[in-house]
């Protein structure tokens, strides 16, 4: 999608490139690099980069590989997209005819797809490459606002530090119909040092330690504290308290995901950690509940929700929620974790639309003087 192929001739090109993929990297953290970018030969500043060794290690090789032997020095940024990205990175945009640019060189090694759980926010930098997956070379873009569309498809291996704002000058150059800049924006890569920060622990929230009498059958909601410098989360659950075996284990971009499927009356244990591209957190400090059938510890939820009701559930759009209590807060979330829907109940009976929602399950909660008095799922078909 973000790149298309010319196959010329470069055999000397070709053997350069592989002995240089050949070569080993060790990284002690986030190697940092400065975007040095000239239009049409005039400086209008740099963007400084870190890359992802700990989330994509073979695009993190490729790209410093390439910057060692100064590979992408008088490459352009050939692409320009408002709103979407800016793209560069090509050899073609060196000295090859402007409509080459974009369509790279025969020989370049291609890079096997690496992709996780990190999104394509704003300053994300990521892999181009044509429909086939593990086709990524030197070229790059950088994302000027979030593209979910990309994610999970595109492989993310670093981000922006600094310079966004000439990230935005770029984007913003007058081009053509083919989104080419009409004037050249050269960049000049040099390596600056590692990024050797270690992220702290996630301090868990929900559901609190030693909740008891949880449900089973219910989707039960776990949340923890966003990390400032965090891109995945990881996360375990098992009901052994030293995680030899896990019976959850799952990689995040969010800071809450649902756990169902559960045993009854049995003790989990869970925690979570964080990696920043260069470095896992320690893991949290763990946390247990317990499914129906243990009476000591926190009541995970209170008698009232036994009185809640919903219907029909299935449903095709509307929920008819009864025996609410007026004043609570009542509010739904995807299987992301993600709040989609949130208000006040005014009466014992309330309906809730999720016509416009994506299809799937959900899981509601009720909350009234700050306890929760409800919970359960929501399967909108």
């Amino acid at each position: 999608m973000l790149k298309n192929k010319l196959y010329l001739s470069a055999f000397a090109f070709l053997f350069a490139l592989n002995a240089l993929a050949q070569t080993t990297y060790t990284y002690t953290g986030k190697p940092m690099f400065n975007i040095n970018v000239k239009r049409a030969g005039t400086p209008i500043g740099n963007v400084v980069v870190e890359l992802f060794p700990n989330i994509a290690p073979k695009h993190t090789r490729n790209f410093d590989s390439l910057v060692s032997k100064q590979f992408y020095d008088t490459t352009a940024f050939h692409r320009v997209i408002p709103g979407f990205m800016i793209q560069g990175g090509d050899p073609n945009s060196r000295h090859g005819a402007v409509s080459t640019w974009g369509f790279g060189q025969p020989g370049q090694p291609n890079v096997n797809a690496e992709f996780s759980k990190a999104r394509h926010l704003r300053g994300i930098l990521s892999a181009a490459r044509s429909n086939n997956i593990n086709s990524a070379t030197s070229q790059f873009f950088i994302c000027v606002a979030q593209a979910s569309n990309l994610d999970g498809n595109y492989s993310v291996y670093g981000r922006v530090l600094s310079g966004i704002n000439f990230v935005d000058t770029i984007v913003l150059a007058p081009r053509n119909a083919q989104d080419r800049p009409n004037l050249k924006h050269e960049m000049f890569i040099t390596y600056l040092a590692s990024n050797d920060t270690v992220p702290v622990a996630p301090q868990l929230l929900v559901p609190k330690i030693d909740s008891v009498g949880i449900d089973s059958a219910s989707y039960l909601q776990l949340k923890w504290k966003s990390v400032s410098d965090a891109i995945i989360y990881h996360l375990d659950i098992s009901v052994d308290s030293t995680f030899a075996t896990t019976d959850f284990s799952l990689d995040l971009s969010t800071t809450s995901t649902f756990f169902n499927n559960m045993k009854g009356n049995t003790r989990y244990y869970w925690r979570v950690r964080t990696n920043n591209g260069g470095h896992f957190s320690p893991w949290s400090t763990t946390w247990r509940f317990h499914t129906f059938g243990e009476t000591t510890g926190i009541n995970a939820y209170a008698l009232e929700s036994k009185k809640i009701k919903v219907f029909p559930n299935p449903a095709d759009g509307g929920f008819t929620f009864t025996e609410l209590s007026p004043g609570s807060t009542l509010q739904i979330f995807n299987s992301e974790g993600k709040l989609v829907h949130q208000r006040e109940v005014l009466e014992q009976t309330e309906i809730v639309r999720l016509h416009n929602s994506a299809r799937g399950v959900y899981q509601f909660r009720i909350q009234l003087s700050g306890k929760e008095i409800g919970s359960g799922k929501l399967i909108l078909r």
